[in-house]
């Protein structure tokens, strides 16, 4: 008899389906002109990090082994990603827990930094899809109760998980961070999903393990989707600033500002073009079969308030 398997949301499992929706990736030909990959696993998780701290230790001056070793471990559900990460530091957690009840607003703009840095929204509609896997995962996850609260509104508000499942309206930026924000508070550790990730990418005998989950196919009622870009007031941040090298470095080998001038545009160029943004609204519809949550989609109506990259 096959083995049920209780779905879980936890960082690994939030991180493996956020990976899914990234843009393009560039190629291994890209790599021979010495630019970095901008949208790889490391940086991705980096960037959520910096989401929970804006001031994170980068990462980027350890070992190139170390950093990809502790992104798969954490996105596997293994571990807490290692000291590299704030996921298992008890004092970064309780922080960020004050900063969305107490300055969600800033909060918001760097989740919506880091959202404009590394998703796809354009034609593939991997953005769209992000959120209904999501959906489906809180609904799927019976070990969270109805009355669950996540900071998922634009206002800063708690829902409940029932109120989640029940809004026709969601915002891409703030519902992303109150998904986020409730994966990695939780009290379960991240080794809670690690089941499921088995489930949804199984082994292949140290090759690569590719999702096959079936999130995408569980689908709710009618749902406008929102987006809001450049909320709030600016925060710096920094997702990439340094290349990954062999060994750390010390304080006399980081570049100052004047010597990394030059460089080809990083990450971090990109995030400061989100910070120059103007605020921007778009709308899709979700349409099923019937208002049944296990029901195929079968239109996605594009309704925009702004312009959106197709």
């Amino acid at each position: 008899m096959a083995k049920i398997v209780n779905q879980r949301l936890c960082g690994g499992t939030f991180f493996t389906l956020f990976l899914r929706a990234r843009k393009p990736l560039r190629g291994a030909n890209e790599y021979y002109t010495g630019n970095p990959e901008p949208y790889s696993e490391p940086i991705a998780l980096f960037a959520l990090s910096k989401v929970i701290v804006p001031d994170w230790q980068n990462i980027f001056v350890f070992a190139d082994s170390t950093v990809s070793g502790n992104t798969s471990e954490y996105k596997t559900c293994k571990n807490e990603g290692g000291s590299i990460y704030p996921f298992g530091d008890d004092a970064a957690l309780t922080a960020f827990n004050t900063r969305i009840k107490d300055n969600y607003p800033s909060v918001l703009a760097e989740m919506s930094k880091v959202i404009e840095l590394l998703i796809d929204t354009g034609s593939m509609r991997k953005d769209e899809r992000l959120i209904i896997e999501l959906l489906a995962l809180i609904e799927a996850d019976d070990s969270i109760g109805d009355n669950q609260l996540f900071f998922a509104s634009e206002s800063g508000d708690a829902i409940t998980k029932s109120d989640i499942l029940k809004a026709t309206s969601v915002c891409l930026q703030s519902f992303l961070l109150g998904v986020w924000h409730f994966a990695v508070t939780r009290s379960e550790k991240n080794t809670f999903g690690k089941e499921t990730i088995n489930l949804w990418c199984p082994s292949t005998g140290g090759g690569k393990r590719e999702y096959k989950g079936n999130l995408a196919n569980l689908i709710t009622r009618n749902i406008t989707l929102n987006y809001f870009e450049g909320f709030g007031e600016s925060v710096d941040a920094e997702i990439v600033d340094e290349p990954l090298v062999d060994e750390p470095m010390t304080n006399d080998e980081i570049p100052n500002k004047e010597q990394t001038a030059e460089k080809e545009p990083t990450a971090s160029d990109l995030t400061q073009q989100v910070i120059n943004n103007n605020p921007t609204f778009f709308n899709f519809k979700i349409s099923g079969n019937n208002n049944s949550f296990y029901n195929h989609v079968d239109t996605v109506n594009i309704n925009n308030g702004g312009q959106k990259d197709e």
